[in-house]
C-alpha cells in the first residue's frame, strides 16, 4: 500500500514537472516605475498561448529584484475567475494569444545597479531560429541604475506597441516598440540575442535568413526592419532598448534597459505592406503654441487600412497630444495635434511613432515612422546693443512667455558673438547656434528673468578697432533646453569699435546704487574739456551736468537724481581731445 502512494506520488509531481514546463510563452518584457524614494513599481508582461495540450496558466510569475530577493507576484490583468485571487489574463483580439500582466513594487536599499529578470519554462513550440523551442526556457531581464546624483528617480521606457506581429514570406516585415521615456533619457536600441537559462544564449539561436536581404534596427528611432522573410512560421527576435542620462559632468551614461522579446508569425500571403508617405517631419515647437500636423499612408492592394500615433506626448498629464484619422481603402489620414505648455519643455525631443496597418484577409501587415517633436522655451526679444570705448552693451527685451516655477523652468539667457557680420538664417531645428554659424559662446546672465543686460567687455585682443560684431542671445532652462536665438532682424547687430588710450584717467563714482545723491572723482591732469551727461539704455540723452568745462586733478563733484526714475543709467563722460567713458550707475 505504501509503494502503491509512493507511486501516485511521483505520478502526481512529474505531472505538475512537465505542466509546468508547457507554458509556450511568445512573447515578453519587464519594465519599472519610479514612485518615490527607492521604491519602484515592476511589470512583468508575457505573452502566452491559449488552447493546446498541457499549457500551464500562469496564475502568478515569480520575479528577482537583482538585489538578492525575489518574489511571486500575482496576475493583475483580466477578470477574476480560476486564479483568484489572481486576475485570468485578457486573450487578444486573435483568440490565440493571452496578454498577461504581473505588477508589484519593491524597495531597494539605495543607489546602485539591478538587474530584475524572469525565467519560465517554456517558450511555444515550433520556432524556426530556435531549435527545440518548446524545451528551452523563456527568460527577460531589465537593468535599473539608480543614480547617486540628481532626484534619484529612474523610470524604464514605456513601450506602446505589443511584441506580437506578422509577416509575409518574400515582404519587407517592420516592427518598431513605440518607446518614449518620462524621465526625459535618451533612448537607443540594439538587436540582440533571446535568452534561455540564467539569460545565457538560447542553444542554437540564430538571427531571422534574410534571402541576403536586410535585417536591423535603427539605433535611433527603434524601426526594425527584415527584408524579407524566407520561410513561413514563428521567429522570436529580441532587443535592447537603451536609456542614457547626463549626470552633473554633461556625460552620457547607461542609466538603464528593457530587454524585449518579440515574435513574428510568418505566412505565404501576396500582400504587400502599406506605406507611410513622410520624409521627416522633426522639428521645434515654441510652448505655448499649437502644432498640427496631417500624416498620409497608402496600400498598393487597396485594402482598409488604419493610421495610429504613439509616443511621449500622448502621454502628458497636461494637455496630452491627439492623432485623429478615419480608417478608409488605399489611402488614410491621419492628424497630429499637440497644445504645448510650459510643463513640456525638455531638452531632449519626444519621439512619435507613426503606425499603419492594413486589414489583409490572409495577413495583416503594418509599416512604421518616426519623427521628434522639441517643445523649446519663448526667445528673448528686440536685441540691440550700443559700444564703447571698452565694451559693448547688449539689451534685450525678457520673453512674453515663461515659466519661474517647477523643476525645468528658466535658468539664464546665453550670449553668443561672431566677429564679423553675419548671413545666418537659423533653420526650424536650430536653437544654440551651430558651430558652422561662426557664433561662440562668450558668457551668460544670472537666474533672473529680468536681467537683460550683457557687457562684452574688451579682454586683451577679443576686439579689434574698426571690426564688426554680431550678437545673438538665446534662453536657457534648467535641464539645458534652449529656446531659437533672439529675434534674428534686430539681433543680428555689427558694431564698429574705436579704442581709445585710458592710461591716465580714473574715475569713481560713489554712492552707487543711487537714491538721489552722489559724488563723483576724477584724477586727470590735463587742459581737455569734458562734457557730462546720463544718458538711459538706449542712448538718449536724459540730462546734461557739466557742458565742455576744465577739470583739474582730484576734482569732486556733487550730482543730483531727483526727479529721474528707478533703472539703469549710464554716465557719458566726453572730451574735446578723444576721451570717451561711460559708467553705469543705478537710481534705486
Amino acid at each position: 500500500m505504501i509503494k502503491f502512494r509512493y507511486f501516485l506520488f511521483i505520478i502526481f509531481y512529474l505531472g505538475l514537472f512537465f505542466n509546468s514546463k508547457a507554458t509556450h510563452n511568445r512573447a515578453g518584457e519587464i519594465t519599472y516605475k519610479w514612485l518615490y524614494g527607492y521604491t519602484y513599481e515592476i511589470k512583468i508582461t508575457t505573452y502566452t498561448n491559449i488552447g493546446g495540450i498541457n499549457l500551464a496558466d500562469r496564475c502568478e510569475d515569480t520575479l528577482y529584484f537583482g538585489d538578492g530577493t525575489h518574489t511571486a507576484v500575482l496576475r493583475s490583468n483580466g477578470p477574476i475567475g480560476i486564479c483568484s485571487p489572481a486576475h485570468d489574463g485578457a486573450p487578444l483580439p486573435n483568440g490565440t494569444i493571452k496578454l498577461n500582466e504581473y505588477i508589484t513594487t519593491h524597495t531597494y536599499a539605495g543607489p546602485g545597479n539591478y538587474k530584475m529578470s524572469m525565467e519560465d519554462p517554456n517558450r511555444n513550440v515550433g520556432i524556426i531560429n530556435i531549435p527545440n523551442s518548446v524545451n528551452q526556457v523563456f527568460y527577460i531581464e531589465s537593468f535599473l541604475v539608480i543614480p547617486s546624483f540628481g532626484l534619484g528617480n529612474n523610470s524604464s521606457p514605456v513601450l506602446t506597441f505589443p511584441p506580437i506581429d506578422n509577416g509575409c514570406v518574400t515582404q519587407c516585415f517592420y516592427h518598431n516598440p513605440g518607446a518614449y521615456d518620462i524621465d526625459g533619457d535618451s533612448i537607443s536600441y540594439e538587436l540582440t540575442t533571446c535568452r534561455g537559462n540564467f539569460g545565457s544564449t538560447c542553444p542554437g539561436y540564430s538571427y531571422p535568413a534574410t534571402g541576403s536581404g536586410i535585417f536591423n534596427v535603427d539605433s535611433l528611432t527603434g524601426t526594425l526592419k527584415w527584408c524579407s522573410p524566407q520561410l513561413q512560421g514563428e521567429y522570436n527576435i529580441a532587443m535592447l532598448i537603451k536609456e542614457w542620462r547626463l549626470d552633473n559632468s554633461g556625460n552620457y551614461f547607461l542609466i538603464g534597459y528593457v530587454l524585449r522579446d518579440m515574435q513574428v508569425d510568418v505566412g505565404s500571403c501576396n500582400n504587400y505592406p502599406p506605406q507611410i508617405m513622410f520624409n521627416n517631419l522633426d522639428t521645434c515647437i515654441v510652448a505655448g503654441t499649437n502644432f498640427t500636423n496631417t500624416i498620409a499612408a497608402n496600400d498598393l492592394n487597396g485594402d482598409y487600412i488604419t493610421i495610429s500615433a504613439n509616443g511621449g506626448p500622448f502621454a502628458f498629464t497636461l494637455n496630452p497630444s491627439s492623432f485623429i484619422s478615419t480608417p478608409s481603402t488605399s489611402i488614410t489620414s491621419g492628424t497630429f495635434n499637440l497644445n504645448t505648455t510650459y510643463s513640456h519643455i525638455r531638452r531632449m525631443p519626444y519621439q512619435v511613432t507613426v503606425k499603419v496597418k492594413d486589414n489583409n484577409s490572409v495577413i495583416s501587415l503594418v509599416h512604421f515612422k518616426t519623427f521628434n517633436v522639441k517643445i523649446i522655451p519663448n526667445a528673448p526679444l528686440n536685441l540691440t546693443t550700443y559700444s564703447s570705448n571698452n565694451y559693448i552693451l547688449l539689451k534685450w527685451n525678457k520673453p512674453t512667455n515663461y515659466s519661474l516655477v517647477g523643476a525645468n523652468s528658466f535658468l539664464k539667457y546665453k550670449v553668443y558673438r561672431k566677429n564679423g557680420l553675419s548671413n545666418w538664417t537659423p533653420s526650424n531645428n536650430e536653437t544654440n547656434p551651430p558651430a558652422y554659424t561662426g557664433f561662440s559662446y562668450i558668457g551668460s546672465t544670472s537666474n533672473n528673468i529680468n536681467d537683460t543686460l550683457f557687457y562684452d567687455y574688451i579682454v586683451g585682443n577679443s576686439f579689434t578697432p574698426g571690426e564688426d560684431y554680431s550678437y545673438v542671445v538665446v534662453t536657457q532652462y534648467a535641464d539645458g533646453s534652449c529656446s531659437y536665438v533672439s529675434n534674428i532682424s534686430s539681433n543680428q547687430i555689427f558694431v564698429g569699435i574705436k579704442e581709445f588710450s585710458l592710461d591716465n584717467f580714473q574715475i569713481k563714482i560713489f554712492p552707487n546704487p543711487i537714491n538721489q545723491n552722489f559724488t563723483v572723482s576724477f584724477n586727470r591732469n590735463s587742459n581737455e574739456l569734458f562734457t557730462i551727461d546720463l544718458v538711459d539704455i538706449t542712448g538718449r540723452k536724459i540730462k546734461t551736468f557739466i557742458n565742455n568745462e576744465s577739470l583739474t586733478k582730484e576734482n569732486l563733484f556733487q550730482f543730483n537724481l531727483e526727479n529721474i526714475n528707478q533703472g539703469i543709467y549710464f554716465l557719458k563722460i566726453t572730451g574735446n581731445q578723444n576721451t570717451n567713458i561711460t559708467k553705469k550707475i543705478i537710481k534705486q
